[in-house]
């Protein structure tokens, strides 16, 4: 893998904050971890959307933040941070300009803000990058994917790091680096192919489809980790903290024949906790089958806390009809053997992070 280790990488999520920093062997071929550490968030402290961003207690964040960077033993020359996926919005567009257009980024910029359907009246920092410019007789048609992120949060973000010392080299989407890895450690599978992520967070599920190394699609599902612990706690009338042990104890999808027998006999439970989350996959991968003429499914890689489901890849490949795998980058770094099996374990859980690594 292509990763950064003179800077570390610090992922905020809606119920943690993971870290990772990285040091690389003598020979370049291999990394050792000097840093991988996650603080839990309590629940509703990080929040919102988009246009509603919100941290309920700032000194709590701030607190909780601090004592992460206290437990990291190497922290390099700066962090770059990834702010929660349903934070930031994601714009792909085509956009027709000038030969003198292309050559002034400021121009270009001022031209992909206007035409972004940004909400009236909300103050948002824009970042874009061109993915593909044609030629044409007038010019170029090029296809750019831009971020917006609420001006009032990176403004909050700022000066909680600038408290902690932190200098950021940059804020980022926690989930688009992590094509980058997939990318590099498995270049047969990637080139001129399409591939799909599932990232399956706490709050949101995200689904991007990329093909030539080039985001294509994108979509967030408003149900992913909390909504699956909350009705597990609906549904057998327990605490949350109960429900969300049975959600990674229990197995909740078949994984073999004796496994399909067993939950017959819970076929109601599961339709109830996970039926929902199930039918909006399956609009959102025939929709894009549908847009982009696909008639087969590319092979969809699994990340996030959702990934650790017991027999999930199993069922999404029968169910979606695709090879579908849990992506844990830890198990792909040389020498793997030296990361703590516990920590190794969570290796799809801190995908994102590592992601942010990525060159």
């Amino acid at each position: 893998m292509n990763l950064y280790t003179d800077i570390f990488a610090i992922d905020i999520g809606t119920s943690s904050i993971k870290l990772i920093a990285l040091d690389q062997k003598a020979s370049g071929a291999a990394f050792d971890i000097a840093n991988a550490e996650m603080v839990e968030l309590p629940r509703g402290l990080l929040g919102g959307d988009f246009t509603s961003p919100t941290i309920s207690n700032l000194d709590e964040f701030k607190n909780r933040l601090g004592a992460l960077l206290k437990r990291s033993k190497k922290t390099g020359k700066g962090a770059v941070i990834g702010l929660p996926d349903r934070w930031v919005k994601i714009y792909l567009a085509n956009l027709d300009i000038t030969e003198n257009e292309r050559k002034n980024p400021e121009f270009l910029k001022w031209r992909v803000e206007k035409i972004l359907p940004i909400p009236e009246g909300m103050d948002v920092m824009i970042d874009y990058q061109m993915l593909d410019a044609v030629k044409t007789d007038t010019g170029y048609t090029c296809q750019i994917i831009a971020a917006a992120v609420k001006k009032e949060m990176i403004e909050i973000m700022s000066s909680i790091t600038a408290e902690l010392k932190i200098e950021v080299m940059a804020f980022d989407t926690s989930s688009l680096g992590l094509f980058n890895m997939y990318e590099d450690l498995y270049p047969v599978k990637t080139k001129g192919q399409s591939v799909i992520n599932l990232h399956i967070g706490h709050e949101t599920t995200v689904v991007k489809a990329y093909k030539d190394g080039k985001l294509l699609y994108e979509r967030v599902i408003e149900v992913a980790g909390e909504e699956f612990t909350k009705l597990i706690a609906e549904t057998d009338n327990c605490e949350l903290d109960e429900a969300e042990k049975i959600k990674h104890e229990d197995k909740c999808f078949p994984v073999d024949r004796a496994d399909v027998q067993q939950l017959l006999t819970k076929r109601i439970r599961v339709d109830k906790v996970f039926g929902n989350w199930l039918r909006e996959l399956n609009v959102t991968f025939r929709f894009f089958q549908q847009k982009f003429n696909v008639a087969k499914l590319p092979a969809v890689f699994i990340t996030g806390g959702g990934a650790m489901l017991k027999g999930l890849p199993v069922f999404l490949s029968e169910y979606l009809e695709t090879p579908c795998r849990v992506f844990n980058p830890f198990e792909e770094l040389r020498n793997a053997d030296k990361i703590p099996p516990k920590t190794k374990a969570l290796g799809p859980v801190f995908a994102p992070c590592l992601g942010l690594l990525s060159k």
